[in-house]
């Protein structure tokens, strides 16, 4: 339950419901968005809190339309691979963020044969950047699942 509303009863499959859900997933997040803050820091790192959550919803658009199929592929590899969900969705967003600040900065063209050579080498990179991130964000994020998959069993 998130702002009164039950996430159970949203479906995925419908982009304003799956905003919800993704912003559901963030809730360190939750002020900032509401209080249009710009910038916030997390730990070390600095962001910008709707830059993070758009990117989030570009990713998982492109999942919900296996457009381009490789990201779908490649989120099936990660996660097999062992990495978390949510850890497997921000390697693919590092992606499409650099597609975003090539269209941005450069006025690049999307190009998606680059978008398949990142996708292919992930996880390569990833770990020194996992590295920077702050332990506690982690850990959170592990003990709202925890807490959400009781709460589910009615433990």
């Amino acid at each position: 339950m998130v702002d009164g509303i039950d996430l159970a009863f949203l479906d995925p499959a419908d982009e304003d419901e799956r905003r919800i859900l993704i912003e559901a997933e963030h809730p360190e997040l939750k002020q900032a968005l509401h209080d249009g803050v710009r910038e916030i820091r997390l730990g070390r790192e600095v962001m910008n809190p709707r830059l993070h959550i758009a990117m989030h919803e570009i990713v998982t658009n492109q999942l919900w339309a296996d457009d381009p199929p490789e990201m779908w592929q490649t989120a099936k590899r990660l996660t097999s691979a062992g990495y978390e969900r949510h850890e497997v969705l921000h390697m693919l967003g590092s992606v499409v963020s650099g597609q975003v600040w090539g269209a941005l900065v450069d006025g690049a063209s999307y190009d998606i044969e680059r978008v398949q050579r990142e996708l292919a080498a992930l996880p390569v990179g990833w770990e020194s950047q996992r590295d920077q991130w702050p332990r506690e964000r982690a850990r959170n994020r592990a003990e709202r699942r925890a807490r959400g998959r009781r709460h589910r069993s009615g433990g």
